[in-house]
């Protein structure tokens, strides 16, 4: 038994160190464009900002001109917004470990998403004891909202089925997210954790990059299956330990 429990160990750390190497090569490339990106682009950005505002001031609501500087303001912040995320994606979350129940951040995420509007149906298979994880509740809440909200996206507005099971083992606690939406094309899930890759028309092609960059930062990994037309999982190993 004790062999048997070793190998088993041996197996997760030889996994989990498998994916922090990946995940360096894959945001090796992003750190060095998002060190560019804000050196060359955020500092002139702000003085568009700062410069918008004081305009705003001086100003009359309503006029043509008041209407053109909002735009002018929402598109810099959106921009800006645009290169946090980058950032925030390239580097290495600075993590804030507490002991955190897994399922009542599961609960908050899903309470906070706007689900019923989307005519989804929520299925709830949650273990009977849910271990207390030292996990980072901002950076882990943020990973799962994101594979939520993909899920949802990814299911017609005729509706789906939402499903988020969990297991807990003696090393590993596990989050399956799984959708009944319109999968991913096989050519496309060998990429869909690199950065700037999206298959959504608006898409920054960083939501699950950053999701990618949180869970290994934890010492975790996600894994993914999918089938064109009848949904995708995403399936999400923390570390009890």
């Amino acid at each position: 038994m004790a062999n048997k429990n070793a190998r088993k160990e041996g197996k997760g750390e030889q996994k989990f160190a498998a994916a922090a190497s990946v995940h360096s090569e894959r945001l090796a490339f992003t750190g060095r464009i998002a060190a560019t990106i804000a050196h060359e682009i955020r500092n002139p950005l702000t003085n568009v900002l700062i410069a918008a505002q004081q305009l705003h001031e001086f100003s009359k609501a309503g006029t043509p001109l008041a209407k053109y500087i909002d735009m002018i303001r929402r598109n810099a912040e959106k921009a800006n917004n645009l290169i946090i995320e980058l950032l925030n994606c390239a580097r290495p979350p600075k993590l804030n470990l507490k002991p955190y129940n897994a399922h009542e951040i599961l609960d908050s995420v899903l309470s906070s998403t706007d689900i019923r509007l989307q005519k989804i149906e929520v299925i709830k298979e949650y273990t009977s004891k849910s271990p207390i994880l030292n996990i980072d509740k901002e950076q882990i809440e943020r990973a799962f909202s994101n594979l939520v909200i993909n899920a949802i996206e990814a299911m017609s507005k005729s509706g789906g089925k939402l499903t988020i099971a969990t297991e807990n083992d003696q090393d590993f606690f596990t989050v399956k997210i799984q959708d009944t939406g319109k999968g991913i094309p096989e050519e496309d899930i060998i990429q869909i954790f690199d950065p700037f890759f999206s298959s959504k028309p608006s898409g920054t092609g960083l939501g699950l990059a950053t999701c990618y960059g949180i869970i290994a930062s934890h010492s975790g990994t996600i894994e993914v299956e999918s089938k064109p037309k009848k949904g995708s999982s995403f399936t999400i190993f923390l570390s009890i330990n």
